[in-house]
């Protein structure tokens, strides 16, 4: 669940106050949570002496279920002791889901930021490559592609689309099918950046699709 909590705050003037402030976020039972990050308005504050508005940076902790993003977000002058944090990070992970139930079924890890725009640039850029995998989706069965998914954690790891495309009369060999469901996705619409990106990708090393087939969803 989403936690909003009292805190005290310190302003630049030298002012102290107390605001309510986001301890955690869960854009399930929030979603309009999710725009306020992208919006810049999270954890905003007012000094009521100088009527200074800005971000009071602390510790949160962002949760979207659905696409497997579980985000530790420390203020920024932590990073020097990212090691120290991570440790930290997944022993809290480990600790506060214990005992919750459905749980076992969390089968990705937290991934740990720090400062909210890298958050932010997170977001913002799997909401360019939603866009395009809705396209991918809408000329699929027109052009004739199958759609392979991937686990959304894993394909944020490897810096993949969850969704790729592989032609629908398959040659027997998957690599090969996929290099052509990418051509034809594109020869119908190469403005799809992320996809050209990704064809490339593979024509440089086409091993690269290994890992990246390991991860395949598994269909229910």
């Amino acid at each position: 669940m989403s936690i909003l909590t009292n805190c005290e705050i310190k302003c630049s003037c030298g002012e102290k106050f107390e605001a309510e402030l986001w301890k955690a976020v869960n854009v399930f039972d929030d979603p309009d949570l999710r725009e306020l990050i992208l919006s810049g308005r999270f954890n905003t504050v007012q000094c009521p002496k100088c009527n200074n508005f800005f971000y009071y940076e602390q510790f949160f902790i962002y949760q979207d279920l659905a696409n497997e993003l579980i985000a530790y977000v420390y203020p920024k002058e932590h990073e020097a002791m990212a090691a120290a944090y991570r440790k930290k990070m997944l022993d809290d992970f480990k600790e506060a889901s214990s005992g919750i139930e459905g749980f076992d079924e969390i089968d990705f890890h937290p991934v740990l930021y720090f400062g909210i725009e890298d958050l932010i640039k997170t977001l913002n850029n799997e909401d360019y490559v939603k866009d395009e995998i809705d396209i991918l989706g809408f000329l699929a069965k027109r052009i004739g592609l199958d759609l392979i998914h991937i686990k959304p954690s894993a394909a944020r790891n490897l810096c993949v689309m969850h969704t790729i495309p592989k032609k629908k009369e398959t040659s027997g060999n998957i690599k090969e099918d996929i290099v052509s469901g990418l051509e034809m996705l594109l020869a119908h619409n190469p403005n799809l950046t992320e996809y050209d990106k990704f064809l490339k990708r593979i024509k440089n090393n086409i091993s690269c699709l290994d890992e990246i087939l390991v991860h395949k969803k598994v269909k229910k």
